[in-house]
């Protein structure tokens, strides 16, 4: 009796993935994966060595393997232009004694794209990320490495969403058809 009601269930877990498998398929549910881009080289502004740069470096060539990278403008397919990234820390909440109990920490990136030619693939956009710090004075060297912590959680964030949007269909047909005379 107990290997049957372990058959049914096994059936009843198989009759259930199939169906979630199923529905993940049909809604367009895809992996993240390789992207060919129709560009082979691209320049950007932002430097190598911040945290932020190196996020953006490593899933750019992580899913691109086989798009360069350049140093100067001059011979790169396209530029990808930081024009501002902006790091700002309000107070939220005052107690009674007018000290801050709370903070709210931003990050806000201004970027733009344009191809070889000077055309416009991503006009100049707006990413920002927020985040609640809670404050006390009394443990301010541990709320300063939190402050840390979450700023480069914002900038991971930020370069997850620039990166989503650079490699985007939009933008790669758009540039597939400024650039082949499609």
């Amino acid at each position: 009796m107990q290997t049957i009601k372990c058959l049914v269930m096994s059936k009843k877990l198989l009759i259930g993935l199939v169906v979630l498998s199923l529905c993940l398929v049909g809604c367009g549910f895809k992996m993240r994966s390789q992207v060919d881009t129709p560009f082979q080289t691209l320049y950007t502004n932002i430097p190598k060595q911040s945290p932020f740069g190196i996020y953006i470096y490593r899933l750019l060539k992580a899913s691109s393997p086989n798009l360069t990278i350049l140093d100067t403008p001059s011979s790169a397919d396209v530029s990808l232009t930081q024009l501002s990234l902006t790091r700002n820390r309000t107070e939220v909440s005052l107690d009674a004694n007018g000290k801050v109990e709370e903070y709210e920490l931003g990050l806000v990136l201004n970027f733009t794209m344009t191809d070889k030619q000077g055309n416009i693939l991503i006009e100049p956009t707006l990413l920002s990320a927020t985040r609640l710090l809670p404050y006390d004075e009394n443990e301010a060297a541990a709320k300063s490495a939190e402050m840390s912590l979450l700023y480069s959680d914002m900038e991971k964030s930020i370069a997850d969403r620039l990166y989503r949007r650079v490699l985007s269909e939009e933008v790669l047909d758009q540039y597939r058809r400024l650039n082949t005379g499609q």
